[in-house]
């Protein structure tokens, strides 16, 4: 089966959709033919995006919520199956990254990165598990990063969120293969998105959204378990976690080319 004709006719929930990798994977699957539910915070941005989809032909809906707000993303789920009768696929990929030296570490980043990126996945993906189990059938997946692997220079924040993630689909994974509902973790590189313009660090084989968009959709359609991307990204992410820790040590804050005056912010 093409990956366009898996997609078609189903209904997806999006989070992030009102920019990036969200808002391409949702201009993507209408063009295939996929209903989409847009979740963001910017209303407006969502609204855009919505008229987009629409333009495809397909059905799409706005709603204007924060991740971190567990009772809205419950009247999400509620109305995205009230409209679609059911949704087959929901993508947990709103996130923030962010820097956070040790240095000089904020405890308020700390903490909202930790919201957004740990509990708004939780928020997003768990009101849906109920009416899958029920039909036996459905697809949870969250937009990690290669991040998550080990903890990087200036990014304790980030790295321990983006390694939360990958934990906490696995466990979902596990329970829910008997109910035949499908959660998987994906852990892209560094991606053309608002999110990586700027040049604090190194951040090599950056790839074009579009190009991204097509590699998960495929990921999905062939229900992998886990799946790291770009290849040349993938490969470093193992070398990596190969190399002993008095080594990773030293060569880790040289190779990623970080300025001396990074201070914590969001990004």
């Amino acid at each position: 089966m093409a990956v366009r004709d898996f997609f078609k006719g189903k209904a997806a929930v999006i989070t992030g959709a009102s920019s990036g990798i969200g808002k391409d994977l949702a201009l993507l699957w209408a063009q295939w033919g996929c209903r989409v539910g847009l979740v963001a915070r910017r209303e407006d941005l969502l609204e855009r995006v919505a008229e987009q989809c629409r333009e495809a032909g397909v059905d799409a809906m706005v709603f204007q919520g924060d991740v971190t707000d567990r009772e809205a993303m419950e009247r999400v789920r509620d109305q995205a199956i009230e409209r679609f009768g059911f949704v087959d696929i929901v993508v947990a990929n709103a996130g923030v990254g962010g820097l956070n030296p040790a240095s000089c570490f904020d405890l308020d980043i700390h903490r909202r990165t930790m919201e957004i990126n740990c509990v708004g996945v939780a928020n997003t993906l768990v009101p849906f598990i109920p009416s899958m189990i029920e039909k036996g059938d459905g697809i949870l997946t969250t937009v990690s990063s290669l991040s998550g692997f080990r903890g990087l220079p200036k990014a304790a924040s980030y790295s321990s969120s983006k390694a939360m993630q990958g934990i906490f689909m696995e466990s979902l994974r596990v329970d829910l293969r008997p109910h035949g509902v499908h959660a998987f973790c994906i852990h892209p590189g560094f991606i053309e998105t608002p999110m990586t313009e700027h040049d604090e660090f190194t951040m090599p084989f950056k790839m074009p959204v579009r190009r991204s968009s097509m590699l998960i959709s495929k990921a999905i359609a062939r229900r992998r378990r886990v799946y790291l991307y770009p290849w040349p990204m993938k490969l470093l992410t193992w070398v990596n976690m190969a190399l002993p820790r008095w080594l990773y040590d030293r060569v880790l804050p040289v190779l990623s080319g970080q300025k001396d005056t990074i201070k914590p912010r969001l990004l």
